[in-house]
């Protein structure tokens, strides 16, 4: 032992030297293993220069041969391995190991260095010397990588159980190599629109196609990646291949279909973040308006200030911002009001609750409601079965992702599911009352309350109408099913003939939890008027007016409201009859009745063509149907009778 080989820099023993050592001890002794890490040495050579982190180095060196107390060898870059007297007690190796922990920030060194520095230990005890040196090396380097996971600068002692750390580090030491190797796989999750089952965008994630153990799913290694830091390099790469597949798109049905990638809090910190992912976009032609910026719920509470500096940047270079896995946490509700982002995704944890007590439900409904006020757009997670679907509907919630409708899938996979679900979108649901109360879209039918319906000429030569009798409050009116109008947004058509015109009487009229609109031909002084109703205010009273709808005349009556934008506009004949702007937004509709309402006498005259639409209309589709029903050879609706 007295020609021990030195390691060139520290003056320590070398790994070699470690070898003979532990090699010359009685295979009866008994010793314990403390393996040591210097945390972020790597920022001391890219921060200050190689050979600054040779003094470091060098320093580290003489520390742990004045405090060591055992056979300390360096055995490669910042790694160093002590072999300590099994005769110490357990407790005196922990005292020593948290000393030296203490200590290292203590060393003879540049202040501002050592604070960007620190030590991990990892300790195996009471092994016999008969076990071979590589395998008590392997422990107690699995009890340190336990130790940097749980935050670095610490102690950690190795256990048994430790194989989640060990299958940790060896996935660490893969996954750059992975990378390169082009292992991580996107894969997509579709979000559909549940009122239309319609294919309305997209979340990329990933997968690990390891080359002996198969596909691994994310939660084997994201944690793992977030906290060394590799995350960053994964999210940038899964972006790109994101762009790759959309490219690959161009000229397809999936062209302009929105995907969100998701990405982690350390891109807040990189001034260059958005700039890099609008260069990636424009590699590949793809709009930033295509593309969803996902960031968790968690990083918008600890990180507000830069998450809002980041989501107004990428907003200005047309990317979708949206914050993933709300409610996960603790949610910031407050921040919602600054933060500027398009798109709220409800964590699946939220929908859970909700499923299984009123509590949860009236959290669930008030979240989204909260959320919709403010113009965002809500996606929840995790949905299941139809159970969660039918109360998500009677919510307002439009769009969701999970397993009712398919996992994650590969693109190609992918690809033929969108078959089966673009271009299902319902235009709207249509209650054309030509001799039956049913629509044309699915189970949906009316349903008479009261007597004396008959069925007369319609707008069309060979087309019926309903006619409805009047009659007290309430009465002689069809019932349509509340899950028709599902939206904030919305449009209703009607053609409109009225045989008696009484103030204020009701052709469409709808009960939401918090108010009403309806639909008047004749409301006072000669107008028709478009009403909506917000009981949760006093003076909550907001009329659309517009020209009359004349007796034995029929009128295309059309009404349509915006809730982004918060406008209610009013049609007759294919013509803007009546604006209003900041209108509130009801939700949750309860009930919707035909030919009358709750507070006047019933309609008298006749209905046809209803047609129920869950978004808003502009000027010209309305005028654009409008002509289509009046161009028609065999369109009677204008003749005098």
């Amino acid at each position: 032992m007295n020609h021990m080989e030195k390691d060139y820099l520290t003056n320590l023993p070398s790994r070699r030297s470690l070898y003979q050592y532990y090699n010359s001890l009685d295979e009866g002794d008994k010793v314990h293993g403390m393996f040591l890490d210097v945390d972020n040495y790597k920022r001391i050579n890219d921060f200050y220069g190689h050979s600054m982190g040779d003094r470091l180095m060098v320093c580290i060196g003489r520390f742990l041969q004045e405090n060591a107390k055992g056979f300390a060898a360096r055995i490669g870059g910042d790694e160093f391995f002590v072999v300590l007297d099994g005769k110490m007690t357990e407790e005196e190796v922990s005292k020593l190991a948290r000393n030296l922990i203490k200590q290292f920030k203590e060393m003879d060194f540049r202040e501002e260095i050592l604070s960007m520095i620190s030590l991990s230990i990892g300790v195996v005890l009471n092994q016999m010397a008969s076990v071979p040196l590589d395998e008590l090396m392997e422990k107690a380097d699995i009890a340190m990588y336990r130790a940097k996971l749980d935050g670095k600068n610490r102690l950690a002692v190795y256990r048994e159980e430790d194989t989640t750390y060990e299958i940790n580090r060896r996935m660490e030491a893969e996954m750059e190599s992975a990378l390169r190797r082009r292992e991580f796989l996107v894969y997509l999750q579709p979000r559909v629109n549940i009122v239309t089952s319609e294919l309305y965008a997209a979340e990329a994630l990933s997968r690990w196609e390891h080359p002996q153990d198969g596909l691994r799913l994310p939660k084997v290694y994201l944690t793992l990646f977030e906290k060394t830091g590799f995350i960053s390099k994964m999210d940038l790469y899964i972006f790109e291949e994101v762009c790759r597949l959309k490219a690959s798109w161009k000229g397809t049905e999936l062209e302009h279909l929105p995907i969100s990638v998701n990405m982690s809090r350390m891109h807040l910190y990189d001034r260059n973040f958005a700039d890099t992912l609008e260069e990636i976009a424009n590699e590949y032609q793809v709009k930033t308006s295509e593309l969803e910026i996902e960031i968790t719920e968690k990083t918008f509470v600890k990180d507000s200030e830069m998450l809002i500096l980041m989501a107004e940047t990428l907003k200005a270079k047309g990317f979708q911002v949206a914050i993933d896995d709300f409610g996960a946490g603790f949610s910031a509700l407050y921040l919602l009001k600054d933060i500027p982002v398009d798109c709220i995704s409800i964590d699946k944890g939220m929908l859970r609750a909700a499923s299984e007590d009123l509590r949860g439900k009236k959290v669930l409904r008030n979240v989204i409601s909260l959320c919709k006020d403010l113009k965002m757009d809500v996606v929840v997670e995790g949905v299941e079965s139809k159970q969660e679907i039918d109360f998500l509907t009677s919510y307002g919630c439009q769009i969701v992702q999970g397993f009712y409708y398919s996992n994650p899938l590969p693109p190609d996979e992918f690809r033929i599911f969108a078959q089966n679900y673009i271009g299902n979108e319902k235009d709207c649901y249509s209650f054309r009352l030509n001799g039956n109360l049913n629509a044309e879209e699915g189970d949906f039918r009316g349903l008479l309350s009261g007597e004396g319906f008959e069925y007369r000429a319609g707008i069309f030569a060979d087309s019926k109408s309903l006619h409805f009798p009047g009659g007290p409050t309430e009465e002689n009116t069809v019932h349509i099913p509340s899950n028709v109008l599902v939206n904030d947004s919305f449009t209703v058509s009607l053609w409109v003939r009225p045989e008696v015109l009484r103030n204020w009487t009701s052709v469409f009229y709808v009960k939401y939890e918090s108010g009403f609109f309806s639909m008047v031909p004749l409301a006072w002084d000669g107008n028709s008027d478009f009403r909506i109703r917000d009981s949760k205010e006093v003076n909550g009273w907001y009329d659309v007016t517009g020209c009359q709808l004349w007796e034995n005349t029929w009128a295309h009556f059309v009404v349509s409201y915006n809730a982004k934008t918060e406008t209610a506009t009013a049609f007759i004949n294919g013509e803007v009859v009546g604006v209003r702007e900041n209108v509130p937004v009801n939700r949750y509709a309860k009930w919707i009745m035909l030919g009358g309402d709750v507070f006047q006498p019933s309609f008298v005259g006749d209905l046809c063509e209803l047609l129920v639409f869950n978004e808003a209309k502009d000027y010209d589709f309305v005028k654009k149907l409008h002509e289509n029903y009046t161009g028609k050879e065999n369109f009677i609706g204008f003749k005098v009778e």
